[in-house]
């Protein structure tokens, strides 16, 4: 696990961008999952993500265990 991951878990589960953006991480993966409250979208660095622009398993796992 890396530091930002250790972070995230020991404050809440994420992170919040100045731009309002809060990140999240799945358990065991390197993604950078996002969400924006104002705007309620979502985005993933997963592969799947980035070349389908498509909702990803790991947005549907924050979706469905919001910490």
């Amino acid at each position: 696990m890396d530091i930002v991951s250790t972070a995230m878990n020991i404050f809440g589960g994420y992170y919040e961008s100045e731009r309002g953006w809060r990140h999240y991480r799945v358990q065991g993966k390197p993604y950078d999952v996002q969400f924006n409250a104002r705007t309620l979208e979502w985005k993933c660095t997963c592969p799947h993500y980035v070349f389908r622009k498509a909702q990803c398993k790991h947005i549907k796992e924050i979706q469905s265990n919001p910490k």
